[in-house]
């Protein structure tokens, strides 16, 4: 879960598929340099999470002893942006932040369907980008996009006044892009966006309105880069994964098994160890009869020879 360390009573994380554990964080070496909400914040930090294919996704956030930075102020605001749209807006009274921890989370965009008593929810889902290949008007056009591709941005401030909204206009916000020009993807390290699952109907809420007392000042910004884990690799932010180790090659249990060549240079090795062992029994034979002492015959004095030592 994403701390500021100027803020730490406001937490942001991002989890998967209904799980109740956040998504690992790595701390983003290449942070977003340009906003998708308008503002500067007070407070900001960036982290990247890994993306899955068709993977469903909700902002989680918590808030302990808002009292002490909210101050007198009315109520907080969360705006979420994805892809640099703005999907999500959520405000939230004093009087429900006065617990010692306030938790809530956004699991997608909820609009009013063509019934204006019914609401849709359609869950937020990463999906693998498509490229295709376009150009023209097409690469223009997918420039803006690819700008905020693979980002998400929440941003918290500071509302007064709220009070009731008598019309919930239509939202016309749900519609994203995965398909891209691949020159317009060219160079850029990015393998999911956010689409949206199948909707359902959910509890009707109730459309408010306020004012900021910071002007146009954000209390805190979180951006979530997300991308596959092998993209996540290529950036170095993870380590690659080792190569895998070769299989113990079978050694031969016969002769038979050998390829002729290695039996040749085998049977070449073997007949020089013998011819070798061979000539070092004759060089030892020569040894011996050159250290032996020579026999001296004695004759008598008849003149016959005496073989006697």
């Amino acid at each position: 879960m994403a701390v500021i360390d100027g803020l730490p009573g406001v937490r942001v994380s991002i989890r998967l598929n209904g799980s109740e554990e956040d998504c690992p964080e790595h701390d983003d070496p290449n942070p977003p340099q340009t906003s998708a909400s308008s503002g500067a914040a007070t407070h900001s930090i960036a982290k990247v999470i890994e993306s899955q294919d068709d993977a469903n996704f909700s902002v989680h956030f918590e808030v302990k002893d808002a009292r002490r930075w909210a101050k007198n102020k009315k109520g907080l605001k969360l705006s979420i942006h994805i892809d640099g749209k703005r999907f999500a807006a959520k405000v939230y009274r004093k009087s429900e932040l006065q617990g010692q921890v306030f938790r809530r989370h956004v699991e997608g965009v909820t609009y009013v369907s063509s019934n204006p008593r019914q609401f849709i929810l359609k869950p937020f889902m990463f999906t693998k980008i498509k490229q295709v290949d376009e150009g023209g008007a097409r690469v223009v056009e997918d420039l803006k996009v690819v700008k905020h591709l693979g980002n998400i941005e929440v941003t918290i401030c500071r509302v007064d006044n709220i009070r009731r909204k008598s019309v919930l206009k239509k939202s016309s916000n749900v519609t994203t892009k995965t398909e891209l020009a691949e020159k317009a993807m060219k160079g850029k390290n990015l393998s999911h966006g956010t689409s949206f699952s199948e909707g359902r109907n959910t509890p009707k809420t109730n459309p408010v309105k306020f004012t900021y007392p910071d002007g146009g000042v954000q209390l805190a910004r979180f951006n979530f880069r997300y991308m596959s884990k092998m993209a996540l690799q290529i950036e170095g932010i993870i380590p690659r994964d080792p190569s895998p180790e070769s299989p113990p090659e079978t050694q031969p249990r016969n002769a038979a098994d050998l390829p002729m060549e290695e039996i040749q240079r085998l049977a070449q090795e073997r007949l020089d160890q013998l011819l070798e062992s061979k000539a070092g029994v004759k060089r030892e034979a020569d040894d011996d009869n050159e250290l032996r002492m020579p026999k001296v015959y004695k004759t008598t004095s008849d003149g016959a020879i005496d073989l006697t030592e």
